[in-house]
């Protein structure tokens, strides 16, 4: 039995070292890159020329997502748009959605409403706290985030504190394009 083990460990080994020369993606992540479950060493790739995750940066190219900034963040707007409009233009721009924008009685509807990302808090006039699942495009292609934002009065105008994250940590996006893309698309629904 002790040379049947040694012989599959030794078949494994070459098989593995086949996968050396080109590596094969599923998404953004390698799935032919193999690391040492003991040590975490890379077996099968080197990690400067194929790194396991990779991302899609502002101009389309994949990078090592070792490189491309905070996966979430936030940003802070002071405008001198009114409380309620900012609310209606930020909701309708981001993709925020109120309970009426739901099926009443139906099934999935309630299991949307009761997700965690999603939340709809209003004080009309005052404040507006919205969560919700929203979508955005950076170099081409589209991530999906779970983002909040809260809405207050501020004088005549209002304050927007807008945060983001991935809707799912293994895709990687490139974090300043992401920031800029989201900030320019608040600032255009604000004007």
């Amino acid at each position: 039995m002790g040379w049947k083990t040694v012989i599959a460990g030794v078949g494994s080994l070459i098989a593995l070292s086949g996968c050396a020369g080109q590596q094969y993606y599923h998404g953004d992540t390698c799935v032919t890159c193999f690391d040492n479950p003991v040590t975490g060493e890379p077996l099968n790739y080197d990690p400067e020329e194929t790194p396991q995750k990779v991302a899609t940066n502002a101009q389309g190219e994949s990078v090592d997502s070792r490189n491309i900034g905070s996966q979430s963040g936030s940003i802070d707007i002071s405008s001198n748009v009114d409380v309620d409009t900012a609310y209606a233009r930020i909701k309708s721009s981001m993709g925020f959605r109120a309970p009426n924008d739901f099926e009443e009685g139906n099934t999935m509807s309630d299991w949307q409403k009761g997700d965690s990302a999603w939340k709809h808090q209003v004080t009309p006039g005052a404040h507006y706290d919205l969560g919700d699942y929203g979508r955005q495009t950076v170099g081409g292609k589209q991530y999906h985030l779970v983002q909040r934002v809260q809405i207050e009065k501020s004088g005549a105008g209002s304050r927007i504190h807008y945060s983001w994250a991935p809707a799912d940590q293994r895709i990687a996006y490139d974090g300043k394009a992401m920031e800029s893309a989201l900030t320019q698309r608040l600032e255009s629904a604000l004007r």
